[in-house]
């Protein structure tokens, strides 16, 4: 696992965005269902609830998810790497830029986090090379504020467009 060269991520409103490069509008519109599954997703952006709803996280990126007991939440999502770079970001990071490289193609991206203290979070990200984009997206670890449906919400609109 690479650990972040940069300062640790604020992230707030309860989420924090992954996106590829290219993408101009990173954040989606959440709904209900959205909130209740824990992320909201396009096809090269993904936003992700976070365990607090304010606060900072060390992030690391990595090639293969392996379960760990310490993670709280973890989420696996389809996504698309167009650019060969993607950026890590909280929804107030005027400015900053989280850049990470990464081969194009299609990936299953899986975000596990962890609570550090009661403003800290570990964020784990794991991006899986896969041959044919995935068609759905699956919660392997749901914490107890996390209301899964039994059919997750796999698109979003863009945020403001509503």
């Amino acid at each position: 696992m690479d650990s972040n060269p940069l300062q640790k991520l604020y992230f707030s409103y309860n989420q924090f965005m992954v996106y590829d490069a290219s993408v101009r509008l990173p954040g989606c519109a959440w709904t209900d269902q959205h909130f209740a599954q824990g992320f909201a997703r396009r096809e090269s952006t993904v936003n992700f609830a976070t365990l607090l709803e304010f606060g900072y996280a060390h992030v690391e990126i990595g090639n293969v998810y392996q379960a760990q007991r310490e993670y709280s939440r973890v989420i696996a999502v389809p996504f698309l790497v167009t650019s060969g770079k993607i950026e890590v970001a909280g929804p107030e990071e005027v400015g900053v830029k989280r850049v990470f490289p990464m081969p194009g193609g299609n990936y299953r991206l899986v975000a596990a986090q962890r609570l550090v203290d009661d403003e800290d979070e570990s964020i784990d990200l794991y991006f899986e090379p896969v041959s044919q984009p995935l068609r759905h997206s699956s919660v392997l670890v749901a914490d107890s504020t996390l209301r899964v449906p039994l059919l997750l919400l796999e698109s979003s609109e863009i945020a403001g467009e509503l």
